[in-house]
């Protein structure tokens, strides 16, 4: 279950995004999944939830002309604002407009870096195998 993201965020997702933020919806997808191929989608409430474990890493929720990605990170994201053009940082949250005009090569070493950092905050399993 969801806890540091804001609900109100997935009160009204767009029950119609156009279809660039669908296309952008998927490519976004997949670059999750390229860095965290263990993760578990559980929708919720209409949107994409990725979990890493027990907790929830990545959050996608569509509107009509933009994408909002949700993260559980607690990293400053501040020095990659001026590698990602078109990309609006928020509270726990990246706000694309376009993927298009996105470098696709920082935004991935970005989401690889919030992966690293959810996981450094997960407890360890000392379980044996």
């Amino acid at each position: 279950m969801l806890t540091t993201l804001d609900l109100s965020a997935l009160e009204s997702p767009s029950p119609t995004p156009n279809d660039d933020v669908n296309t952008d919806l998927d490519t976004l997808n997949e670059l999750i999944f390229a860095i965290a191929p263990e993760a578990k989608v559980i929708p919720e409430q209409g949107v994409r939830v990725f979990y890493l474990g027990q907790r929830w890493a990545f959050a996608l929720v569509p509107h009509q002309k933009s994408l909002s990605l949700y993260h559980s990170s607690e990293l400053e994201l501040s020095s990659y604002l001026e590698r990602l053009n078109h990309v609006h940082l928020g509270d726990h949250c990246l706000i694309i407009d376009n993927l298009d005009e996105v470098n696709l090569n920082v935004l991935v070493e970005l989401l690889a870096m919030l992966k690293v950092d959810i996981q450094r905050q997960q407890p360890l399993d000392f379980s044996l195998h």
